[in-house]
């Protein structure tokens, strides 16, 4: 049998989206899929998320199979340098106004990120967003996701991980539902499968509706790869 990595976003892919991010939990029948995928010959399930390790096991089993991944990549990770944290210090100082209607900044290890999930009128909410954009950032990684933007003191993607965590791998499955995980997906190779979830955009070859159609996929993948 091949070696597999089923490496999946959480946010919007295992779980429903929530204004409240600690309020979400792992659908039950993703759950149980990863649990015998994790338990199959030859094949590992990792979480690559955008929130930062100490915040996904908050939410997660704590005896769910799996190898964590937070921050897009970048944690666990490399140390930050004086600067690196100077500039994060500099990022939050001018999020911080912004910080309002429901806004907030989140902090995490390697970025600062502003939620605006939250904010309960639409345009009070697209305007903070602009606000945050306009933010200079000297060259370093700003992304806008669902509701969120975010600034980070490293240039580690969702894609520079998979890319050499996956060449342990004969294949690989990767699934994610927001422009982050593009770059994941644009790291693959013909023998692997990206998925995307939801209706944004994307290069990947495979199209699912929502959080139930993920885990229904990895129900048949478990099937397969236990078989």
């Amino acid at each position: 049998m091949s070696s597999m990595l089923v490496c999946l976003d959480f946010d919007g892919t295992l779980a429903e989206l929530h204004p409240d991010p600690y309020a979400v939990r792992i659908h039950p029948g993703a759950e149980r899929a990863i649990r015998r995928l994790a338990a199959a010959p030859d094949t590992e399930v990792v979480i690559l998320t955008g929130r930062h390790i100490a915040g996904i096991r908050q939410i997660l089993p704590a005896d769910l199979p799996v190898t964590v991944v937070g921050s897009h990549g970048a944690e666990p990770g490399p140390t930050l340098s004086a600067a690196d944290r100077a500039y994060l210090d500099n990022i939050e100082a001018q999020l911080a106004p912004l910080a309002t209607e429901g806004a907030y900044v989140e902090v995490k290890p390697f970025q600062r990120v502003l939620h605006v999930a939250q904010v309960r009128d639409p345009a009070v909410a697209q305007a903070i967003l602009a606000a945050a954009n306009a933010i200079d950032t000297g060259g370093r990684p700003k992304t806008q996701g669902h509701n969120v933007v975010e600034f980070s003191a490293v240039s580690i993607t969702k894609g520079s991980f998979l890319a050499e965590y996956k060449r342990a791998f004969d294949v690989t499955v990767f699934a994610g539902d927001d422009d982050t995980d593009e770059h994941a997906i644009a790291v693959l190779g013909p023998r692997d499968i990206g998925i995307k979830v939801g209706a944004k955009p994307s290069i990947a070859t495979v199209r699912l509706d929502d959080v139930d159609a993920m885990a229904e996929f990895l129900a048949q993948l478990a099937d397969e790869r236990q078989a």
